[in-house]
């Protein structure tokens, strides 16, 4: 299993060829006989929602530099998405929440990176259920309130498809 295309078999080494399996083009290895499977990346996010709106994050690392997100990144490989989500509101905006006062809120697939595809689980918590006070984390330029209504004031632009997961968490919490 590999999240690129990969040039070579990960088991013995040997080039790999193309050949339709099961309707579609896979990556395969002739001498081992094997599919080399390639998967999408699993990452989690969370939005805080409270009275003064969603906490959003300017990307400071690609992709989507100077874009806005949801707090959210790749899980690690023993976290739950619950567990990986909290993790990564910590580390980019300083906001602390227990893993089970996140509320499952939406999923999605972005579009392909470098050739890297990512699946997003997605959820919300209300700010009185979490601790800390927002500041940027070192993959993260700023950190900031926004509402529907106020988005896009100052020339925002989400990183997609961040926007509908804004809207969704702005929706059910307000």
């Amino acid at each position: 299993m590999t999240t690129y295309p990969a040039n070579f078999c990960p088991y013995c080494g040997a080039d790999l060829t193309g050949r339709e399996i099961e309707g579609r083009e896979r990556q395969f290895c002739p001498d081992c006989e094997r599919v080399v499977w390639r998967n999408p990346v699993p990452t989690a996010g969370v939005a805080v929602v409270g009275a003064e709106g969603v906490l959003l994050t300017e990307r400071a690392v690609e992709p989507g530099i100077g874009e806005w997100t949801v707090s959210g990144g790749h899980l690690e490989l023993a976290e739950s998405p619950r567990e990986g989500a909290a993790r990564e509101l910590r580390e980019e905006t300083g906001v602390r929440v227990a893993p089970e006062d996140l509320t499952l809120l939406d999923t999605f697939s972005a579009a392909p990176f470098e050739g890297k595809r990512v699946v997003s689980v997605g959820f919300g918590v209300r700010r009185a259920d979490t601790a800390g006070d927002p500041h940027p984390g070192p993959e993260v330029s700023a950190v900031e309130w926004f509402t529907p209504e106020s988005f896009g004031d100052g020339g925002e632009v989400f990183h997609p498809p961040h926007g509908q997961r804004f809207e969704k968490a702005w929706r059910q919490f307000e």
